[in-house]
């Protein structure tokens, strides 16, 4: 019997093939020219937008919020999608936000025929009756490149590169890294970290890693190197040795650090981003440490003329449910481990909010600092106009969710599935609930006054 099981497992491994596994990325052969992460879209306001993971359910949802951003108006006339100068995101919430990036407010109207109205999911290895799937498993995903990436590449973005994205708003996609569990972001700093060319990168393999669920799809891999000419910056040492930093950051500074051992790490493997932040908020507190200024991600120029800052997580979680909860016995094992894993999915999404509302608070505190210290020769060198008082910045963290919505038309939005196909009819739905979400939000409200 074992020699039959043994010639089985030959047979379909040489059926289904050896795992694709090229990285996806170059080496650096110059450093990236100095710029700030973010510049300031408006005079004096701006809006930060977190696309959450979800598959379709989180496309759709978040292309409501930014369709209906599109079409409000603020008081001076500007349409508020003018005014978002930042958008990270998560797996689903990723495949809008690179699309949005790559096409901008204009192009909004075809992402639907691009994705959400083509069946996808029925072109994925799902099954595990098959036993080449039990063979794709073993190396270690159902799904390779020809499911993912380059489905993504022919289908969505069509051959763009991370160079392609517009400047602004800045996107951010966000990763795990498999080996350290720390968040991994399309970004310089990681992208310097391991001494590779972001711009290079194909923007759907930043998306195919992105929303790489475990076991659904194999990681997406990079390659580190480490003889990069360029050390690690100051930060990364500082953050591993701050035992009162937060630990997002030394994490992500440990990470940072493997890159450049040989002997522990040649190769990044990410998952889906969910698996570490399903929010995609922890590469913030990151990025504000990388750029060691005050009042980073902003250029000095922006944190003087700024105002309002404005951050919106938009939340395309399922609602929880089981009948099990009616029963005295609970669930069973395949619905125990069902609600394991959404625990699991949920609790570092929860902690990464809460540090990213600590980040903004000491964020303001000390750009507030910084402005209030400088000459007033200086200030108006940056751009501060009549009147102007280095105190009047406010910033708003709040979180847009279905259970914001009370009309009834919304009322199963967070039964939908996470798959990356859905019926047309609920993405109709999702698309109309982002879309109210956006419009009954009293921060919104607050910028159309």
């Amino acid at each position: 019997m074992r020699i039959v099981a043994c010639a089985l497992f030959a047979f379909t491994a040489a059926c289904a093939g050896l795992p694709d596994t090229k990285p996806i990325n170059t080496k650096l052969t110059a450093p990236p020219p100095l710029a700030p992460v973010v510049d300031l879209a408006s005079d004096d306001d701006a809006i930060a937008l977190a696309l959450s993971g979800g598959g379709a359910r989180a496309a759709s949802f978040s292309l409501g919020v930014l369709e209906q951003l599109r079409d409000s108006k603020a008081a001076d006339g500007k349409s508020l999608i003018s005014k978002v100068s930042l958008v990270t995101a998560v797996s689903g919430g990723a495949i809008t936000a690179a699309w949005y990036g790559q096409h901008g407010a204009e192009g909004l109207d075809e992402f639907r025929a691009a994705l959400l109205d083509k069946d996808w999911q029925a072109q994925l290895n799902t099954s595990f009756i098959s036993p080449q799937n039990w063979d794709r498993f073993l190396q270690g995903g159902l799904n390779g490149p020809d499911k993912l990436s380059r489905w993504l590449d022919k289908e969505v973005f069509g051959g763009a590169h991370m160079r392609d994205l517009r400047p602004a708003p800045k996107i951010l996609i966000n990763a795990t890294d498999l080996y350290s569990g720390a968040p991994f972001a399309f970004a310089d700093p990681w992208f310097e970290a391991i001494c590779a060319d972001l711009p290079s990168v194909q923007l759907s393999d930043a998306v195919a890693a992105s929303m790489s669920v475990p076991i659904a799809f194999r990681p997406i891999v990079l390659k580190a190197y480490a003889d990069c000419p360029a050390p690690l910056p100051g930060w990364v040492g500082k953050a591993e040795a701050d035992r009162s930093a937060p630990i997002l950051l030394r994490e992500t500074a440990r990470s940072f650090r493997f890159y450049r051992e040989p002997e522990r790490m040649q190769y990044v493997h990410l998952t889906d981003g969910g698996v570490a932040d399903n929010f995609g908020v922890s590469s913030l507190v990151t990025l504000r440490a990388s750029t060691q200024t005050p009042y980073a991600p902003f250029s000095p120029t922006d944190a003087v003329r700024l105002r309002r800052f404005t951050f919106l997580i938009i939340n395309a979680e399922r609602d929880a449910e089981g009948a099990w909860a009616m029963k005295e016995a609970g669930p069973d094992g395949a619905q125990l481990i069902e609600q394991a894993l959404g625990i699991a999915v949920n609790a570092p999404k929860r902690a990464a909010a809460d540090a990213l509302r600590d980040t903004l608070q000491t964020w303001k505190a000390d750009t507030i600092a910084w402005r209030c210290a400088l000459t007033k020769e200086e200030a108006e060198k940056l751009g501060a106009g009549p009147g102007w008082n280095c105190h009047d910045l406010t910033v708003r963290l709040d979180m847009i969710s279905f259970a914001d919505l009370k009309d009834t038309r919304f009322a199963d939005l967070g039964k939908a599935a996470t798959a990356v196909s859905l019926p047309r009819d609920q993405i109709d739905s999702l698309i109309a609930g982002g879309r109210q979400a956006i419009a009954q939000n009293p921060e919104i409200a607050l910028l159309l006054k």
